[in-house]
């Protein structure tokens, strides 16, 4: 049976379901079936079979949007504003160390959605009877983490586009400080932290392709033996796949294509010899 993976309204999490007997476009406008009850979503990928089976699929599509559907959001996005309000009035009046982020309403309105972070747990049992009984219907206060706030509020990041995990990302992924690392990252905490204030998700997307060019080239540290003298690896540009050569003052440059890999060890080949050669000539020459 197909399955088609949707991102419901007001969230970037993919939902997979099942077609249905539909037939439908990616970005298609639908009413969706889940778990939580009936929602709006925009196609976002078709499927015949799962490619994770920790992918679970749950509901169904329902049908194509129709205009009645649309004209039906306004006054959605009306109540989610007045939920917010009273919501955010509420938390105040009853002094809860939590953070209102966005409120959602589901298409049928019979479960809106509150969702908060906050430092530690909440207890917020009072404030979900009091906006029940202003509602009329199931409330859920959700906590989320601050990657989470920062995919919802969205933004743009130092690089100037939008934050990759508003439209890039399913799910997020862990990234590690060793990813910044070995693409030779300005380690300061601001210049590899996000919105979020945690590490960039963009670190983990190039990073197999640093690690496989690094696994190419000896590390720092590692020495050339050339007529006795030995020449260390001072650094590595992952980029330009090259590395820099220091033999006291004298430094020279030499691309990957100038080192091989015999047995495990690393060897220079003969124009990379006659380079640090030459460079050794030219400095006695200075001398």
């Amino acid at each position: 049976m197909d399955i088609t993976g949707v991102k419901l309204r007001c969230s970037q999490q993919v939902y997979y379901v099942y077609t249905n007997n539909l037939f439908v476009r990616r970005n298609s406008l639908c009413v969706v079936e889940t778990e939580h009850g009936i929602d709006i979503g925009r196609v976002f990928k078709k499927l015949t079979s799962l490619p994770d089976e920790s992918i679970k699929v749950g509901g169904k599509l329902l049908r194509l949007a129709t205009q009645d559907d649309l004209n039906l959001l306004p006054q959605i996005e009306d109540l989610e504003d007045r939920a917010f309000a009273v919501c955010k009035e509420k938390i105040i009046e009853k002094k809860l160390e939590m953070k209102l982020v966005m409120v959602k309403s589901l298409f049928d309105k019979t479960k809106i959605i509150f969702y908060f972070v906050a430092d530690g747990r909440i207890d917020f049992r009072e404030l979900v009877r009091d906006l029940a009984a202003v509602f009329r219907t199931r409330i859920e206060m959700r906590q989320i983490g601050v990657r989470d706030e920062a995919r919802m509020c969205g933004g743009y990041g130092t690089c100037g586009r939008q934050l990759c995990c508003v439209n890039l990302k399913e799910e997020f992924e862990p990234v590690s400080i060793k990813m910044a690392k070995d693409q030779n990252m300005n380690l300061h905490s601001l210049k590899i932290s996000g919105m979020c204030g945690r590490l960039l998700c963009c670190l983990g997307y190039e990073y197999h392709i640093y690690r496989e060019i690094n696994e190419s080239l000896p590390s720092p540290g590692f020495q050339f033996i050339v007529n006795d003298i030995p020449f260390v690896v001072e650094a590595i540009d992952s980029l330009k796949e090259s590395l820099l050569l220091r033999h006291d003052s004298n430094t020279v440059a030499i691309h990957r294509d100038e080192i091989s890999n015999m047995n495990g060890t690393f060897v220079l080949s003969d124009t990379a010899i006659e380079k640090l050669k030459h460079s050794l000539e030219v400095v006695t020459e200075e001398v």
